[in-house]
């Protein structure tokens, strides 16, 4: 990294080991979005950091990225996973063909800090993907949209909204994909504000409707869905650096695991020097006297498993990190290698998670303390499409030869 990447970062650590410490509790007690937080953040162009300069951006590497973003998450895990939507789908829109809506957002977003979400997911109300999404319909020279879609994390922040959608062209052929990028002011288009989790209270992911939103062709992208599909096998054969780097993405999710584990780590360590016996003082002559929570083998078995996921997993991240900027031998390489990282963290996540809470036990269970916000966090990183025992399982059949694919909350 260079050293104004370096200076950065420690802006960023200021930020969220000061003033959003207080802030992080607040806002998950009232499952409000973080405003405060990431208005600091743009005042650092935090949420250009990975678009070019030659469009507003910082052009940060990608081990700058994901040291920022460990950092923004040990303050505060639900401003890294809104701030990650940003830059996942900003860094999207930069590797798409061009066309005139999408430079005007880019260039809104790298010289006057706009935001953007990316509702894509089946709403939180509902089960079934088959029935949501969006779909669109030709009037003329506009599309007419419909549908409803959720997790759009940064909604509350964000001007634009990343929606795609097909266009029915009727039975026996097939849809076109439309990717549109109208402003959440849109007339028709509705952030229903029902984001209510147990964790990761304050990332704004709501559900978004789109009731009739019509918007110029000119300003979406019509793709035949053969010709998208021949474009993504074709680009699933290519390896290189550029389609390496697109999953700074995924890898942005890993360091939000990463810098949350490391601040239930130093919770933990911290609490077990100041934790002393059991039952309360009176009480104490009938066994309750233990001394130090850090002085029983338990408590430090515990930390020493802890410490062995947090570094190891950093260890792993940050190898795949600089490995991106040199072409894996394949694609079938460079997928296994991704889903071995994300596995090794995940476990990190699991292990430090219920960790954490073993060690520290009920006292730390309080919501006056702030390892109760951080394990909820850290548990909804665990429950994210990505499954331990289906990794597992590609492991295992790319060991034995087989393709895999590796699918999840920032792509194919």
């Amino acid at each position: 990294m260079e050293q104004w990447e370096v200076d950065l970062i420690a802006r960023v650590r200021d930020l969220a080991r000061g003033p959003w410490t207080e802030r992080a509790a607040r806002h998950d007690r009232e499952g409000s979005f973080p405003r405060e937080n990431l208005d600091e953040l743009q005042a650092l162009k935090i949420p250009q950091m990975a678009l070019a300069p030659a469009i507003g951006g910082l052009g940060i590497s990608a081990e700058g990225q994901m040291r920022v973003m460990e950092e923004v998450a040990y303050g505060d895990g639900s401003t890294a996973v809104a701030l990650n939507m940003h830059v996942l789908v900003a860094s999207f829109l930069e590797s798409m063909p061009p066309f005139s809506r999408r430079d005007a957002v880019l260039k809104d977003m790298g010289q006057d800090g706009a935001l953007i979400c990316g509702p894509g997911s089946v709403p939180t109300g509902e089960v079934d993907n088959r029935k949501a999404g969006f779909r669109f319909t030709e009037d003329g020279d506009f599309v007419v949209g419909n549908g409803k879609a959720g997790f759009a994390s940064m909604s509350e922040g964000a001007k634009y909204a990343l929606m795609g959608g097909q266009i029915d062209r009727g039975e026996g052929n097939e849809p076109d994909v439309v990717l549109s990028i109208p402003e959440l002011g849109t007339p028709g288009v509705t952030n229903l504000m029902n984001w209510d989790s147990m964790g990761l209270r304050a990332t704004s992911s709501h559900d978004i409707v789109v009731e009739n939103m019509r918007l110029p062709k000119s300003e979406v992208l019509i793709i035949p869905a053969a010709m998208l599909r021949m474009v993504l096998q074709a680009q699933a054969n290519v390896v290189n650096v550029q389609t390496q780097m697109r999953a700074r993405g995924a890898l942005g999710i890993l360091a939000i695991w990463l810098g949350l584990g490391q601040a239930a780590f130093d919770f933990t360590v911290d609490y077990v020097k100041e934790r002393h016996g059991y039952l309360a003082g009176p009480m104490s002559s009938l066994g309750g006297s233990v001394g130090y929570r850090a002085d029983q083998p338990w408590a430090q078995f515990g930390i020493g498993n802890m410490e062995h996921w947090l570094e190891t997993g950093r260890i792993v991240l940050y190898d795949t990190i600089r490995r991106l900027e040199t072409p894996f031998e394949s694609s079938q390489a460079f997928t296994r290698h991704l889903v071995r990282t994300v596995y090794h963290l995940r476990r990190m996540s699991e292990e430090v998670s219920a960790g954490s809470m073993r060690v520290c036990g009920a006292h730390a269970y309080v919501r006056n303390r702030p390892l109760e916000r951080i394990y909820r966090d850290m548990v909804g990183g665990n429950v994210m499409a990505w499954k331990t025992d289906e990794l597992l399982h590609s492991l295992g059949l790319s060991a034995l030869g087989r393709e895999i694919t590796f699918v999840g909350p920032a792509g194919t």
